[in-house]
């Protein structure tokens, strides 16, 4: 049997095989030649190169982004492109976060065209446990915020790739499929990376209207397990009362309040005081 007529006397199984994976990688691509081969499905010579041309015959797509000058392909029979499953692919044990968490939940739909995926490192960082004080403080929020040079377009998509501290997973969930931050943990992590967020007033527009789906004594306990260098309590604390809480409600937080004045974000012409929470914000609106 020539090796166009064996291939294509298997083509439906062979198909089959490849559409049990969403997307896949070139490695994959190879382990399945292989498994192929040892199930008789294709010629023992074909080689991967001639495998992939008659799979492109057959409608495989190739997507790819470039994150750090590290190309990352991926292979589909899938006609229809799905970013999260795309996304999903990337790296082993990721999981979506912040607003992405949000919008896959249907909690939200700011900026869906945003796809936030992130990876816990293996290894805890071991930060420096300076004495904060006003001085550095205040001359850290004057700079303007940073944000990772790990991301790229792909069609009308921003994938942005992170990497978290270690916490165990902690309120790392699985949703419909995928690995997703809970609304709590994506709480913390939208407060603690609001640049990627345009304002501090936009914490209170996509929490206030879900606030009964929050866990006060969550997001304690995720404040905890990040280990802020940051007094990123009494933060928590301002912005639970912005989305609607009462102070009683938020005694726990006003506990951990220190007397150092943090800020909601960087680099800002103009602030307001809350003495209470010892917080300076931009437009934060209740």
């Amino acid at each position: 049997m020539k090796k166009k007529e064996f291939f294509a006397s298997h083509l439906d199984e062979i198909l089959q095989e490849i559409k049990k994976n969403d997307y896949l990688t070139q490695e994959k691509l190879f382990e399945l030649l292989k498994e192929l081969k040892e199930k008789s499905l294709v010629s023992k010579s074909l080689a991967f190169s001639h495998f992939l041309l008659k799979l492109i015959d057959e409608g495989l797509i190739q997507f790819s982004i470039n994150i750090r000058g590290h190309l990352k392909v991926r292979y589909t029979m899938n006609k229809e492109f799905d970013v999260y499953k795309f996304c999903n692919s990337l790296e082993k044990n990721s999981y979506f976060l912040m607003t992405t968490s949000l919008n896959l939940q249907n909690l939200s739909t700011y900026k869906n065209d945003f796809i936030f995926i992130s990876k816990e490192r293996k290894i805890r960082n071991s930060f420096d446990r300076v004495t904060l004080n006003q001085e550095n403080i205040d001359k850290a929020f004057s700079k303007k915020p940073r944000q990772t040079n790990a991301h790229d377009k792909l069609g009308d998509f921003r994938i942005i790739m992170l990497e978290t501290n270690n916490t165990s997973s902690y309120e790392i969930i699985n949703f419909k499929g995928f690995k997703i931050s809970s609304i709590n943990r994506a709480f913390v992590e939208i407060i603690s990376n609001i640049h990627y967020f345009q304002t501090s007033s936009k914490v209170v527009e996509l929490f206030k209207p879900i606030k009964n789906k929050l866990n006060l004594e969550v997001i304690y306990k995720v404040i905890e397990k990040f280990d802020f260098v940051y007094p990123y309590y009494q933060l928590a604390g301002f912005y639970l009362e912005k989305i609607g809480y009462e102070k009683k409600c938020l005694e726990r937080f006003y506990l951990k309040k220190t007397d150092l004045k943090f800020y909601t974000e960087k680099n800002k012409d103009k602030y307001v005081f809350d003495e209470y929470w010892n917080i300076y914000y931009s437009d934060c609106k209740s």
